[in-house]
């Protein structure tokens, strides 16, 4: 009898590579070898695999034939059985495709549910981010195992269909875009970011703060609502004002000094950082540490530009400020400072800044501040 080895190259058998699944070619030397009457261990050694291995995949592929014969005008059907290596790869195929641990979210019912309460609204009435709906689930749900590790994940899932929510419904996703290059037709109205305080830049300590107005309607009538955002913590103060006027501004800052006081103003509000809208272009006169950003460079002020639009979530444009009273705003304020971050790890704005503000007040034995004003 001529065996496979006498005509097929040496360089063919024996060339499993270890802890590897066989491969198509690899069964079809099985039922070749199987075939020339080769024990299971003989074939292994061919193989370069265990014997059980073969084994393995002889009962696994081993398919039931009928040889059918006439005689005397009868026809007798003898049952036999032989490996097929087509019915091997097929069952493999089948079996690796059932393989791995079940996707989670088939196990997680009651995260698909609340995810896409929070994303489309439905929870309370905000729209959180996939990142912020995790943090946020974590905190509502007992069982983290339920819930993704990365954002990734998440948004894997709203592409493929599992949630509700669809990528239009995520607010941010749809809003990103890239710098664009301007002409330098404007100057600064005032001293220029590039003289702010290193430590501003660094964003090493609370109280440096940028500014910003957001509009409604703009047919001079409307009121504006005033926004400050601390560099360090994201913490946001909101106020409306009359309207886009260097005095409505300027009064404010008035109002709020007299208010807390000039020594814990100061303390509170070390430097501004502005862009040059005519609104802000007499606030050197009631602060002492005011700067401009380039024209044309909102990305200097990038912590203000990010939570302005998360307050384009609720104010809309072209809806009419004069249409929200102040407690909406001041409302809509406290969810944003209160709002899970992923730059924190989950935690707040306004965690951030109680924790650093009462931690600077400690170090320096200064008296305490009744700060929370600058949020009601």
């Amino acid at each position: 009898m001529t065996y496979l080895n006498d005509t097929m190259p040496t360089n063919l058998l024996a060339t499993h590579r270890k802890y590897a699944h066989l491969t198509k070619e690899e069964r079809v030397m099985i039922a070749t070898l199987k075939s020339q009457g080769l024990s299971n261990r003989a074939i292994g050694r061919q193989l370069g695999v265990n014997h059980q291995t073969i084994n393995n995949k002889l009962k696994r592929g081993t398919v039931r034939q009928i040889r059918r014969q006439k005689f005397n005008g009868k026809t007798y059907d003898y049952p036999y059985y032989i490996y097929s290596y087509e019915a091997g790869q097929n069952i493999y195929l089948k079996c690796h495709q059932r393989s791995g641990r079940p996707r989670l979210y088939y196990r997680s019912k009651r995260f698909l549910q609340l995810a896409d309460q929070l994303m489309l609204g439905e929870f309370d009435e905000h729209r959180y981010s996939p990142q912020a709906a995790i943090y946020k689930a974590r905190d509502l749900m007992s069982d983290d195992s339920l819930i993704p590790k990365s954002v990734v994940t998440l948004y894997q899932w709203i592409n493929d269909g599992v949630f509700r929510t669809s990528n239009l419904d995520l607010f941010e996703k749809t809003k990103r875009k890239h710098h664009q290059s301007h002409p330098q037709a404007k100057k600064c109205i005032g001293p220029n970011i590039a003289q702010r305080p290193q430590v501003a830049d660094q964003r090493s300590e609370i109280g440096h703060w940028e500014l910003d107005t957001v509009q409604g309607q703009k047919n001079g009538n409307d009121s504006v609502v005033l926004v400050m955002t601390d560099r360090l913590s994201r913490v946001n103060i909101t106020s409306k004002i009359a309207g886009k006027t260097a005095h409505a501004v300027n009064q404010f800052f008035i109002n709020l000094r007299q208010k807390m006081g000039t020594d814990a103003y100061y303390r509170i509000f070390k430097t501004i950082t502005s862009d040059n809208g005519s609104e802000f272009s007499e606030l050197t006169q009631v602060h002492d540490h005011v700067f401009y950003a380039d024209p044309y460079s909102p990305w200097e002020r990038g912590s203000n530009e990010i939570n302005n639009r998360f307050l384009r979530k609720e104010i809309t444009k072209g809806k009419a400020i004069n249409n929200y009273s102040s407690a909406q705003i001041i409302a809509t304020n406290d969810w944003m400072n209160h709002y899970p971050r992923a730059m924190f790890n989950g935690h707040s704005s306004m965690d951030i800044y109680r924790k650093a503000f009462y931690q600077e007040i400690s170090q320096l034995h200064q008296p305490i501040i009744n700060w929370s004003v600058l949020f009601i």
